[in-house]
C-alpha cells in the first residue's frame, strides 16, 4: 500500500510493476540531487498517470497521453494548479531521464548524456541546473551564453537576475536546440520553449506534502472507473 498519514484516509494497492517504477525514480532521483520527498510525489503521480493511461486504453509512454492527462487534471476542481505542476514534473522525470537509463549499468552515464528533444532539454534544465518552472518558460535565445556554458535567469521579486551554469550535456542539448529554434522562426528573440501563457508565480510555490499528494493522487485514480463508460 502507499502509506498516508493519519486514519482514515484512502490508500491504494500497489503493483509490483508500479512498485518498480517508484523505486526506478527514487534511484535516480537520488543520483542528480533530489531529495526524498519530492522523488516519492514524483513516483505516486507517475503510477497516478499511468493508471490513468490503462483506464482509458491509451499508450503511456507518449507525450500525446501526457497532454491528455493534464487537460484531465485541469478539469478536476480539486486538483491545483501546483498539484498539476508537480504532477507533470514527476511524469517528465520519469520520460525523460529514468526510463532513458533503465537499462544501463552504470548511472553514472547520466551525466553525460545529451538531451535530445526539446521535452528532455526542458526537463534537464528543471531538474539538473535548478531553474524554476516559471522562470524555463520564459527563457529565450538571448538568454543563453554557449560559450560560458551558462543561461541567464530572469527575476522575479523574490529572485534577483541571475545565470546558473550548465554541465556539458546540457550546454551541448541548449546548442543544438539554438540551431533547431533558429530554423524555425524568423524571430531574433524567440522563447527557447512554447507555452501557453505565463503561470502565476505565487500558484507554482512547492511546498512538498506526500500526505497530501498521496490522497489527491488515490482520489483521482479512484475516480477513472467513473470516467469511462
Amino acid at each position: 500500500m502507499i502509506p498516508t498519514s493519519g486514519s482514515g484516509k484512502p490508500t491504494i494497492a500497489v503493483e509490483s510493476d508500479e512498485i518498480e517504477i517508484m523505486i526506478a525514480i527514487r534511484d535516480v532521483a537520488q543520483d542528480v540531487g533530489i531529495d526524498a520527498k519530492r522523488a516519492q510525489t514524483y513516483g505516486i503521480w507517475t503510477v497516478c498517470y499511468r493508471r490513468y493511461c490503462e483506464s482509458h486504453e491509451i499508450p503511456w509512454l507518449w507525450m500525446d497521453s501526457v497532454s491528455d492527462f493534464m487537460t484531465y487534471l485541469e478539469e478536476r476542481a480539486d486538483v491545483s494548479p501546483v498539484e498539476r505542476d508537480r504532477a507533470l514534473d514527476g511524469i517528465m522525470f520519469y520520460l525523460t531521464d529514468v526510463r532513458h537509463i533503465q537499462d544501463e549499468a552504470d548511472a553514472e552515464r547520466l551525466e553525460g548524456r545529451c538531451p535530445e528533444s526539446t521535452r528532455s532539454l526542458f526537463a534537464q534544465l528543471l531538474l539538473r541546473c535548478g531553474v524554476p518552472i516559471t522562470q524555463a518558460i520564459q527563457l529565450r535565445a538571448s538568454d543563453v551564453d554557449i560559450r560560458n556554458s551558462e543561461v541567464e535567469i530572469g527575476k522575479d521579486e523574490t529572485d534577483p537576475d541571475r545565470s546558473v551554469t550548465v554541465p556539458p550535456s546540457v550546454r551541448t542539448g541548449l546548442k543544438n536546440h539554438l540551431r533547431r529554434l533558429r530554423r524555425r522562426t524568423d524571430d531574433v528573440n524567440p522563447l527557447l520553449f512554447g507555452h501557453r501563457g505565463i503561470p502565476d508565480v505565487d500558484r507554482l510555490r512547492r511546498v512538498e506534502d506526500v500526505g497530501k499528494t498521496t490522497k489527491l493522487a488515490t482520489q483521482v485514480m479512484q475516480s477513472f472507473s467513473d470516467d469511462n463508460p
